[in-house]
């Protein structure tokens, strides 16, 4: 037992290790960055795949800033209005009183001609059919929606009526055939899609576990299994698994908890 706690406190030793608040250094935007900004200011659609965490918002910001130094208006669509309205307050926070930020979901209204436009996708979608809105910029937020079964043709509408004009930049974490989706945009759009990918957190992830005794554990070991605190801890509460079988049992051979 006394050789299980001093594995435990190393693996805990090791799971905390690099985290807390970074130390002040200048912001230095990353290559992928420069290379979305830099399409974007040529006016070109864009398509970024990054990982939650590595910046696809400071490339919005940037195109945004752009567009609005040139006297134009952006659309910002986000798929919920919790998202939306969180941007919202965001973006009214950096950029007013400079420039007006209007709202559009299916419960508010606020300023529906502003130079930034925050609206849940089907808003601006329906916006489209309407023939209403004229935006420079439109940015689509979550942009792997597209695959979704229900809400799917939402992303694909906006796409297809989007003008020509406007500039597209669509932000994804998690789209696996981005250059099957830009072939498709080129298609429906007639415009070239620089696609700009990186896979690389900047943030590691890791899973962690609370522990009544021992508190917050790694999940797993360097196998990528339950690790044994885990385990014994399921085992004593008589946890079951799928198909009736213990957790134990049922987590052995696994490589992934489920």
């Amino acid at each position: 037992m006394t050789k299980d706690r001093k594995y435990i406190r190393e693996q805990k030793a090791k799971f905390f290790t690099g985290m807390g608040v970074p130390k002040p250094a200048p912001f230095v935007p990353d290559a992928f960055q420069n290379d979305a900004i830099r399409f974007l200011e040529q006016k070109l659609d864009t398509l970024v795949i990054a990982p939650t965490g590595s910046g696809k918002t400071f490339i919005a910001m940037r195109a945004i800033e752009n567009i609005l130094e040139r006297g134009g208006r952006t659309v910002y669509t986000a798929p919920l209005k919790a998202l939306s309205n969180a941007k919202y307050m965001e973006f009214r926070s950096r950029f007013e009183p400079q420039y007006s930020v209007g709202l559009l979901t299916g419960d508010r209204k606020i300023e529906g001609d502003a130079d930034i436009v925050v609206a849940t996708t089907e808003i601006y979608r329906n916006e489209l059919y309407s023939s209403r809105g004229s935006y420079d910029l439109v940015v689509l937020d979550e942009f792997h929606y597209l695959a979704d079964s229900q809400r799917g043709p939402v992303w694909e509408e906006s796409v297809i009526l989007s003008p020509r004009s406007a500039t597209l930049l669509m932000l994804s974490a998690s789209i696996s055939n981005p250059q099957d989706i830009a072939q498709w945009i080129e298609t429906i759009r007639h415009r070239q899609v620089m696609v700009v990918s990186v896979e690389k957190r900047p943030v590691e992830l890791r899973l962690g576990f609370l522990h009544p005794t021992y508190g917050v554990i790694p999940l797993e070991d360097k196998d990528q299994k339950a690790s044994s605190a885990v385990e014994e801890f399921y085992g004593k509460q008589g946890f079951k698994g799928p198909g009736g079988k213990s957790w134990a049992r049922f987590r052995k051979g696994s490589s992934r908890a489920g």
